[in-house]
Order: structure tokens, then sequence, then C-alpha cells
């Protein structure tokens, strides 16, 4: 509702700044035209979302859809922190064969990898 409010009188602020701006009719009517089919946009998703909200599948569906984002964003930040790792490992001039055996010893234990996250959140600080 208050979407709405707002969004009406955001549409008069702006209507009054530009009709005076319009100097022929013809550039008044595409105008106001152009006002209305982007009003009736606008109004016609507001009201899908609302009856969206009442509905009970639309709200698992959305429920699952976030989850799923969130996982997603989530592993993402995890892959980008590995890959930081692993090329701060071969900056420090580890070869590759170290390399490898520390991510097998990463995988296996787990007070290495606590030691690792506190490292990085200490570099982080």
């Amino acid at each position: 509702m208050r979407n709405l409010i707002q969004m009406h009188i955001g549409l008069f602020q702006y209507l009054s700044k530009e009709i005076p701006k319009k100097k022929t009719l013809k550039e008044l009517i595409g105008f106001l035209k152009n006002i209305g089919k982007q009003y009736l946009k606008v109004n016609l998703q507001m009201y899908k979302n609302l009856f969206l909200m009442f509905d009970k599948d639309f709200k698992q569906q959305k429920k699952k859809y976030e989850k799923e984002q969130q996982m997603k964003k989530d592993l993402q930040r995890a892959l980008k922190m590995l890959q930081y790792i692993d090329k701060k490992l071969a900056k420090d001039g580890w070869n590759r064969q170290r390399r490898r055996q520390f991510w097998r010893d990463f995988f296996k234990d787990g007070q290495i990898r606590t030691e690792v996250f506190n490292a990085l959140e200490n570099e982080i600080k």
C-alpha cells in the first residue's frame, strides 16, 4: 500500500515538472501516452505481486528459490576463498606438489582448516 502511495506522489511530482516543458499538443499527447503505458505496467506488476503473496505454492517456491540462491552465493564465496588461498600459496613460492599435499591435508585434518581460516580472518582485519 505504501509503495502505491509513493508511486502516485512521485508520478504527480514528475508530471507537474514535465508537462509545462511540452510545447506542442503532439508532444504532450505522446508524453501522456507513454506515461499511461508505464503506469499500467507498474500497476499490473504490483497487483500480480499482491495476488502471488497469498498463494501458498508461490510462497514455498519463493522460499526454495531464495534458499538455492543463498547456497549458490555461499558456494561462490567459498570457491573464491579457496582460489585465493591457492594463489597465495603459489605466490609464496610453494610448488605444485607441495600445494597438492597441503590441499590433501586441508581436507583430511580439521585443525589445519581452522588454522587456515583463522589466518585468513586475521589477514582481513
